[in-house]
């Protein structure tokens, strides 16, 4: 799926971004658990939430998984998420090294501002991979460098620098990684049976989903490219039930507005399974924004 314009150009470097996305100077809003984790399992996805702080600063977290990939949908809603600008936010776990991504703005139900990112990697695989030990799993070095990490920082749009005191990531990241196999394993095999009436998901006028009206103005702007691999979950009636962005070129300020699109627009047959029922399943799609 390739997003195209009319304009010559290359691209970019992350200096526009960084001059257009200037801190606020304000004190940081640190805020400590107000909860203990609490763990869901839903047939397309798992989820881990906590609360932090109190009052009117009150703001829950969602660590959500849909695979095996380490790759989170990240949604924080509360008071300090309020009225964000610029293109892109810095984000930050424990001592890992801080990466500037796009962000989709919501309101809750309950009129409560709403940030949300998808596909953030804990763990940054650049940087992982120049420090792996060839000798460890790769499954064990992840989750010791992952369960290090104690906080959470979020600075630059958003009216003051954030941090969540997230204390040990041990149990969600454990709970993620165990639910997110369970649920890939099932909606990795639906519709792969070579018997009976068995297909998997068909898209349906995959050709508009997204247009070129979609390409971000200020990326149009600053000339930058991008490209992505995506996968949805598609649920029973052929929507997308959910969006993980699983890989990305950096910095990440295309994702949140292409999974967006995608959960509003695309369509499907449904999978079915080796009895001509619908089923949930899996869809991937590489979505690249090409200047020319």
């Amino acid at each position: 799926m390739n997003l195209r314009t009319g304009l010559a150009g290359i691209a970019a470097t992350l200096a526009w971004l960084t001059l257009h996305s200037t801190p606020a100077l304000a004190d940081d809003v640190v805020l400590a658990p107000a909860s203990e984790w609490t763990f869901n399992e839903y047939e397309d996805r798992c989820r881990a939430t906590r609360v932090f702080g109190e009052g009117r600063d009150s703001t829950t977290l969602w660590l959500e998984q849909g695979g095996t990939e380490p790759n989170y949908n990240l949604t924080l809603i509360g008071r300090p998420l309020r009225h964000p600008y610029g293109g892109g936010v810095f984000v930050q776990f424990g001592e890992e090294p801080e990466f500037i991504r796009s962000y989709i703005a919501l309101e809750s139900n309950q009129g409560r501002p709403v940030l949300a990112m998808f596909g953030a990697a804990i763990v940054q695989p650049e940087d992982m991979e120049r420090e792996r030990d060839v000798d460890a799993p790769d499954s064990a070095f992840d989750r010791e460098r992952a369960t290090a990490i104690k906080t959470l920082r979020l600075r630059s749009s958003i009216p003051d620098p954030l941090e969540l005191q997230l204390g040990s990531m041990e149990k969600p990241l454990a709970f993620l990684d165990e639910c997110g196999a369970r649920i890939s394993a099932m909606l990795s095999a639906a519709g792969r049976a070579l018997t009976g009436e068995a297909s998997p998901p068909q898209p349906i006028d995959e050709e508009n989903w997204l247009t070129g009206a979609d390409y971000p103005r200020y990326l149009l702007r600053a000339q930058m490219q991008g490209r992505l691999g995506v996968r949805l979950t598609v649920n029973r009636r052929g929507k997308p039930s959910s969006c993980f962005v699983l890989e990305s070129n950096k910095p990440q300020v295309f994702d949140d507005a292409v999974c967006l699109n995608l959960m509003k627009r695309a369509q499907f047959e449904p999978a079915r399974d080796g009895e001509g029922n619908p089923v949930a399943s899996y869809y991937h799609t590489t979505v690249s924004f090409v200047i020319r």
